[in-house]
């Protein structure tokens, strides 16, 4: 097999173009792809990805949408082709469906190669489980997708070279951005377990959920069952929400020894949706421009909607004096626009999160009970007894 050291990104493409080679794994170096010879060649990690990766990730990985063009012919892998015709007759437009790939216990992803393109979208964390309590990182999640890759004879998922393309803005400007020739992110969903002590607890914490809006752009809602509080549902950006986890296990006959032990420690979890603009903006849409740091701040930012509540407080006399009577009449259902100005109603606001009280959320309930409820939320570690099954199947 013949093997060049990779020098810079012209010398590269030059030696794709003149010999046929191409970038197989992030050990550089440049190879003829061999599907046979690729199974042993899966990487536990992603090029530079390895400086990124050490941070610690207060979260774990479940769902990620990846796909890389690759410029030698694949095999093609879909579900049928869904195309258009105009009056003509004439094809307009067609794409590819995406096979759907079952592995064991009832769990499946989405795989489809188009001879150049390859796509795969899905829950990695649950893929092969029987459930998927607590989760991987984001590298081990990776590491998964290529494993399933390689076994339908599919180039592994690649950091790729850097490179900058001209972008045109609106007043017909033209600027450079950073760019990477492997593979693009356009979903991860990033998830966390909280205790709260009791089912009890579990279902009041999401009462109080109930009231607390995202941000501005993050409208909060409530499913009709009650067990999920979500924020930002339609957006582009981000979508978040938090849901009773043994509640969610029943609906898709989780194992009685792990609903009894959601339910006995009151497990709630955590998720937040990025998609494809927000990791745009975020310049982690690339997997060789992904960078940690980036996406542990996001999660720390929005993770700060669910301890808001910080201080204990009996009884309205505890607030602040000119808060008092603002938390008054919001919590008896009054609407405050009346009689504050807008300016008025943000300082407010402002003031009052942090006990809890968020007055940009409608109130739809009219009494209110002086005493409160104290709810402990803190992060759930995995039990001893908890095993984290890394088979795959496909």
């Amino acid at each position: 097999m013949q093997v060049t050291p990779h020098k810079s990104l012209t010398d590269e493409i030059a030696i794709q173009k003149t010999k046929g080679l191409h970038y197989l794994n992030p050990n550089d170096v440049f190879c003829k792809y061999n599907p046979d010879l690729a199974k042993s060649r899966i990487p536990l990690q992603f090029a530079d990805l390895d400086r990124r990766d050490a941070v610690d990730e207060p979260f774990f990985v479940d769902w990620l949408t990846i796909k890389q063009t690759f410029d030698f012919e694949l095999p093609v892998i879909n579900a049928g082709v869904i195309f258009s015709v105009d009056a003509h007759g004439e094809v307009e437009w067609q794409t590819a469906r995406p096979s759907k790939i079952q592995g064991s216990y009832d769990t499946s992803i989405q795989l489809r190669s188009d001879g150049h393109t390859v796509f795969f979208s899905g829950n990695v964390s649950r893929f092969g489980r029987t459930d998927n309590l607590f989760g991987y990182s984001f590298a081990k999640c990776l590491s998964r997708v290529n494993i399933v890759l390689h076994r339908f004879g599919l180039p592994a998922f690649t950091a790729g070279q850097k490179f900058y393309r001209n972008v045109r803005h609106e007043d017909g400007t033209y600027s450079q951005k950073l760019a990477y020739t492997g593979a693009s992110i356009s979903r991860i969903d990033l998830t966390k377990n909280y205790e709260t002590g009791s089912l009890s607890n579990a279902r009041a914490y999401l009462e109080f959920l109930a009231t607390q809006q995202g941000n501005a752009r993050l409208k909060v809602g409530t499913r009709v069952d009650g067990e999920t509080v979500d924020w930002g549902r339609g957006s582009r950006r981000l979508y978040m929400k938090v849901y009773i986890k043994s509640a969610e296990l029943r609906k898709h006959d989780g194992s009685p020894d792990l609903i009894d032990y959601c339910e006995k420690v009151g497990i709630v979890r955590f998720e937040i949706t990025a998609k494809a603009t927000q990791l745009q903006d975020m310049d982690c849409n690339y997997l060789g421009g992904f960078d940690m740091n980036k996406v542990v701040d996001l999660f720390t930012d929005r993770a700060a909607v669910l301890t808001r509540a910080e201080h204990v407080h009996d009884d309205m006399e505890q607030l602040p004096n000119h808060l008092r009577r603002t938390a008054r009449d919001y919590l008896a259902g009054d609407d405050l626009s009346m009689h504050l100005s807008r300016a008025t109603l943000f300082r407010h606001r402002a003031g009052l999160l942090p006990y809890g009280i968020d007055i940009s959320v409608r109130r739809n309930v009219i009494d209110f009970k002086p005493r409160v409820r104290v709810i402990e939320l803190k992060p759930a570690s995995v039990p001893s007894w908890y095993q984290l099954d890394e088979r795959l199947a496909a």
